[in-house]
C-alpha cells in the first residue's frame, strides 16, 4: 500500500482544518444567538419593569431593540453557516454601499470593544503590579 503523496497529504489537512474551523463558527454563532436571545430578554423584562416610570419613549426603544436581538438571535440558531454566507454575499454584491458601512461600523465597534477589554486588563493587571511591588519595597525596607 503506497502513502499519500504530498498533494494529497497537503489536501487532508487543509480539509482538516477548514473542518475545525467550521466546528468552532458553528459553536461560536450557537454562542451568541444563546447570548443575544439571553440579553434581548433582559432587556424586555427591563423595559416592562420601567414602564411605569412615565418613560414610554425609552421602553418603545427597548422593545424595538429587543425584538431586533431577537430576530437577529432566531436567525442565527436556525441558518446554518453556509446559508448565512451567501446571504451576506448576495447583500454584498447587490448594497455594495450599505455592506462597506456595515462592515465599518462593526469593525469600529469591534475595535472599542477589544480597546475597553484590554483597559481593563491593563489596570488590574497595572493594580496587582503596584500592590506587589509596594509589598515587595515593604518587606526589603521595613517601611
Amino acid at each position: 500500500m503506497a502513502s499519500a503523496s504530498p498533494r494529497e497529504q497537503m489536501q487532508n489537512l487543509a480539509q482538516s482544518a477548514t473542518e475545525g474551523v467550521r466546528s468552532s463558527l458553528t459553536e461560536q454563532k450557537d454562542t451568541a444567538a444563546s447570548s443575544l436571545g439571553s440579553f434581548a430578554g433582559a432587556l424586555r423584562k427591563a423595559a416592562r419593569e420601567s414602564d411605569g416610570g412615565g418613560e414610554a419613549t425609552a421602553t418603545r426603544m427597548a422593545e424595538w431593540a429587543a425584538d431586533g436581538l431577537e430576530r437577529v438571535s432566531s436567525t442565527l440558531r436556525t441558518k446554518d453557516l453556509n446559508s448565512m454566507v451567501r446571504e451576506l454575499e448576495s447583500f454584498a454584491r447587490s448594497q455594495p454601499v450599505a455592506f462597506f458601512v456595515c462592515a465599518a461600523a462593526a469593525g469600529f465597534l469591534a475595535t472599542r470593544f477589544l480597546k475597553a477589554g484590554s483597559r481593563d486588563t491593563e489596570s488590574q493587571t497595572g493594580s496587582a503590579f503596584k500592590s506587589q511591588t509596594q509589598t515587595d519595597f515593604t518587606s526589603m525596607t521595613g517601611v
